[in-house]
């Protein structure tokens, strides 16, 4: 088999599909797979650019219409598998592979439904999944699509390096600002402790909420924007995700790697990597009272003990989540794809 494969997203901001694309084509390029990222239209979606050029992998933008994908597949040279993320990529990658005899791998991220259009898409988005060899991040998410394998999302690992909270604990949302994401609760969890002066939250992304957000945030709530993971791991001392529906988020993974301490909500698969007060702290319900309940816990702990929560998440990350068991999936799952794609591969 060529090791030759097409990543295929339409993304206009940078979240955890985009993060997945970043450590995806590391795990694929180090492991010498010849590897582009090929993009549907142009975003201008400058902070994936420079992450993809800082890891010296190469992409490519189309033009946003149908017959330009069609002919740039159809034109290629040689054997290809194509691998898709995200709804939109997902049914055009399908249909068109179907139609040209090529390989089609999918991965299904999301944990939410949408509304309106969005979960039109996603419904087809779902429909179509028999079209080609799946990977879902969440075992809910896996039973939504037809036979998709388990992907858990990894990471790249980093060596230990914890730094205790300063007196000031910085508490973070990090990734899109939209509804399902939750960063609304975040702000109320921060109203909560308006008037406490240990705490300081900072929100860290982009995304349709962003006004809205600003519009109603407490003074203890700085936004940042989009910025360099080791901007914002150096950053923050604990990371709170208030995601109302999920997969499994890359965050949470990226959180840990950096020696940085976990609240978080129980939603999608994120139970496969935090136990309750094993390796982080998980709310009661999806709530700000429960939340900031879960914050303030965290807060009488004594160093020690964040210590271990922290080494004990560190451990299981590394063993599980780093790309080694991932990369025998995706293997196989690209073999199938060529099998059952009847290609000249």
């Amino acid at each position: 088999m060529k090791k030759r494969i097409i990543l295929f997203v339409d993304s206009g901001l940078y979240g955890g599909i985009e993060s997945h694309i970043v450590q995806l084509s590391k795990l694929l390029q180090d492991h010498r797979f010849d590897l582009k990222v090929l993009f549907y239209q142009e975003h201008n979606n400058v902070f994936l650019y420079n992450q993809l050029k800082r890891h010296h992998i190469n992409y490519h933008v189309l033009n946003g219409k149908f017959s330009s994908l069609f002919c740039y597949l159809k034109n290629q040279s040689s054997p290809f598998i194509l691998h898709t993320h995200g709804y939109k990529a997902g049914i055009l990658g399908r249909l068109i592979c179907k139609c040209i005899a090529r390989p089609c791998a999918s991965t299904y991220h999301a944990g939410e439904t949408g509304e309106g259009k969005v979960r039109i898409y996603n419904l087809l988005d779902q429909f179509t999944s028999f079209l080609s060899i799946n990977f879902a991040v969440s075992q809910q998410i896996a039973k939504t699509v037809s036979n998709a394998t388990i992907l858990d999302n990894f990471v790249s690992p980093k060596e230990f390096n914890y730094i205790s909270p300063s007196e000031k604990i910085k508490i973070g949302f990090v990734g899109r600002l939209s509804f399902e994401k939750g960063p609304d609760i975040f702000l109320q969890v921060a109203q909560q402790f308006i008037n406490n002066d240990v705490f300081s939250f900072h929100i860290y992304g982009d995304g349709p909420m962003m006004e809205q957000l600003k519009s109603k945030a407490p003074d203890n709530v700085t936004f940042h924007g989009h910025k360099e993971a080791k901007v914002i791991w150096l950053n923050l001392d604990v990371l709170m995700i208030t995601s109302r529906q999920e997969g499994l988020p890359l965050v949470l993974l990226e959180a840990i790697n950096n020696c940085t301490a976990v609240i978080s909500t129980q939603v999608g698969a994120i139970d496969k990597v935090i136990v309750h007060q094993l390796d982080g702290l998980i709310s009661n319900d999806i709530s700000s009272q429960s939340l900031s309940a879960t914050l303030s816990t965290w807060l009488q702990l004594n160093d020690q003990q964040k210590l271990l929560l922290i080494k004990n998440a560190y451990n299981r990350v590394a063993q599980y989540f780093s790309g080694k068991q991932q990369l025998k999936l995706l293997i196989n799952g690209y073999s199938q794809a060529i099998k059952n794609s009847n290609s000249s591969f």
